[in-house]
C-alpha cells in the first residue's frame, strides 16, 4: 500500500545545489523573454485577426479626395494637373461649368452630408439619385465613380442588360433587380448589401419572354416603390419628366418624384465621348 501511494506522488528533482554562471543565467533569461514575447505577439495577432474591422465613414472632403485620387478627376482650371495626366497618356475626368454642380451634389449625397437637403426643397437623403443630362455628358462615368462610398454603395447596370436578362430568364429577373445585391465588405466600406444604379433609363425596349411582353423597368420601379426600398436605387437618364411619363406611365412619373432626387446637368452639356 505504501509503495502504491509513493508511486502516485509527483517527485521533482532538487537542483538547489547547482550553481549557474552569470552567462548561463543571462542566456536563460533571454530565452524566457523571447518565448514570452512570441506568446504575447500571438495573442495580439489573434485579437486583430478576429476583431471586427472598423471602416472609415467619409465626409464630403474625404469622399471628394477619394474620388479624385481613384478616378483621375481634375478641375478644368488645374492646367498643370491636366498636362501631367496627358504626359502619362491618361484621359482625366475634367470638372467644368457643365458638370461641377452635379459632381458637388453627388459628393454631398454620397457622404450623407445634411447640407444636401438644403440644395433643393425636394432633396432628401432618404431618396435615391436620378442623374439627368444629355447623351454623352458623363452621367454613367460619374455614377460609376461614386459607386464606392461609405454612405450608400451601389453597382451600375445598364437597363438594356436588364431587359436582355428578362428575355432570357423571365420573371425571376424582375424580382432580382428590385432588391439590393450582395456586396463585399472590403470593397464597400464594410457594407455587405449594396444598391443598384439603373443606367440609361428609357433606352431598353419592351421585352418578350415566351410570349409575355413586359415593360421591364416599369415593373421594377413599381416593385421598388411598393417594397419601400427607396434610397438603395439610383437612375441615370436623358429623358425629361414628360418622356418618362410617356414611356412608363403617369404613376411611375409620380413615384419617381418620391423615389429620387433629380440632379441635372447643364441641358447643353457637350458630348464628352471621343
Amino acid at each position: 500500500m505504501e509503495a502504491t501511494v509513493l508511486s502516485k506522488q509527483k517527485i521533482t528533482a532538487n537542483y538547489d545545489h547547482i550553481e549557474l554562471t552569470p552567462e548561463e543565467i543571462a542566456a536563460a533569461i533571454h530565452k524566457a523573454k523571447a518565448e514570452k514575447s512570441a506568446r504575447l505577439m500571438t495573442i495580439e495577432y489573434n485579437k486583430r485577426l478576429f476583431a471586427p474591422k472598423v471602416y472609415e465613414t467619409l465626409n464630403y472632403g474625404q469622399l471628394d479626395k477619394f474620388i479624385r485620387k481613384n478616378h483621375n478627376v481634375v478641375d478644368v482650371t488645374d492646367l498643370a494637373a491636366i498636362e501631367a495626366f496627358k504626359a502619362k497618356k491618361i484621359d482625366p475626368f475634367i470638372l467644368d461649368d457643365q458638370n461641377k454642380t452635379a459632381y458637388e451634389q453627388l459628393c454631398q449625397y454620397f457622404s450623407g452630408d445634411e447640407a444636401f437637403e438644403f440644395e433643393n426643397e425636394d432633396f432628401s437623403l432618404n431618396k435615391g439619385i436620378m442623374l439627368i443630362g444629355p447623351v454623352g455628358c458623363g452621367k454613367t462615368s460619374l455614377m460609376r465613380m461614386f459607386g464606392q462610398n461609405s454612405f450608400r454603395p451601389f453597382k451600375v447596370i445598364h437597363c438594356r442588360e436588364i431587359a436582355a436578362d428578362y428575355s432570357a430568364d423571365g420573371a425571376s429577373v424582375l424580382k432580382t433587380y428590385s432588391k439590393s445585391q450582395i456586396g463585399y465588405a472590403h470593397q464597400n466600406f464594410g457594407k455587405t448589401s449594396i444598391g443598384r444604379c439603373f443606367d440609361d433609363l428609357g433606352t431598353e425596349e419592351i421585352t418578350n419572354n415566351f410570349g409575355n411582353k413586359v415593360n421591364v423597368m416599369q415593373d421594377i420601379l413599381y416593385r421598388i416603390y411598393d417594397d419601400r426600398a427607396i434610397g438603395d436605387f439610383h437612375v441615370t437618364t436623358n429623358l425629361s419628366g414628360d418622356e418618362i411619363e410617356q414611356a412608363y406611365g403617369t404613376r411611375v412619373r409620380s413615384r419617381c418624384r418620391e423615389m429620387f432626387n433629380p440632379i441635372t446637368f447643364d441641358p447643353f452639356a457637350a458630348d464628352r465621348r471621343k
